[in-house]
């Protein structure tokens, strides 16, 4: 049971809608990521890890690249599956989901940076800046219980199951917040939703972002 509170550094998390990527796909990825943590902690043990500091470095930075990779992975399914459900794919229904974030922010004492609201995913930058300790997996139950519900009436899709149940979860590593950043507002653009990310329907950030945002921008294009 995850009991984890929101954490207090930025933190990129990815969550999906039920079906949205094929179980074998899926599964393959799965293996594929397990396989390859197995073979590095072959190449570094747990002993040379305890021992050396040199050993436990490269292990920690070839375990931060399996897990990045991972990810672009996951993320690259959900941008190129080609059955599954999209019913995020409407403006209305986009902004359903930015506005329940928006509540939650101010409920908790959230920081939300970015969002960006895809038709079979969502990407949510954010950082806790109270003293809430309430766990994120129950912040992440209160919004797909609230969005669900409201997706549904509104889509006239009573008792549908929306969202999958795992999320992905990353903290932000020092100097990556706006790399990070411009990832999640250019997902619209990778995907050939959009050449302007900054108008995009899907697509939320605060104001304090937009000399960032810009400024990301231009050093990427």
């Amino acid at each position: 049971m995850r009991t984890a509170p929101v954490p207090s550094t930025p933190t990129h998390i990815t969550y999906r809608l039920y079906g949205s990527i094929p179980n074998l796909g899926l599964s393959k990825l799965h293996s594929s990521h397990r396989l390859r943590r197995a073979k590095l902690e072959e190449d570094i043990s747990l002993e040379e890890r305890a021992t050396n500091a040199t050993a436990r470095k490269t292990f920690r930075q070839r375990l931060t690249e399996s897990e990045l990779d991972y990810y672009i992975a996951f993320d690259t399914l959900l941008d190129k599956a080609m059955q599954g459900p999209r019913f995020l794919q409407d403006a209305a229904a986009k902004q359903v989901v930015i506005d329940s974030w928006k509540f939650i922010a101010r409920r908790y004492g959230l920081r939300i940076y970015a969002i960006s609201v895809m038709s079979n995913h969502v990407h949510v930058l954010l950082e806790n800046r109270s003293a809430s300790s309430t766990p994120l997996a129950d912040i992440l139950t209160e919004h797909k219980r609230f969005t669900a519900t409201k997706l549904n009436r509104m889509q006239d899709a009573k008792g549908r199951r929306v969202w999958a149940e795992k999320e992905y979860s990353r903290t932000v590593r020092f100097g990556h917040f706006e790399r990070t950043l411009w990832y999640v507002l250019n997902n619209p653009v990778k995907a050939g939703l959009t050449d302007d990310p900054t108008n995009w329907c899907g697509n939320y950030y605060t104001e304090e972002m937009r000399s960032n945002f810009v400024k990301v921008r231009a050093l990427a294009g």
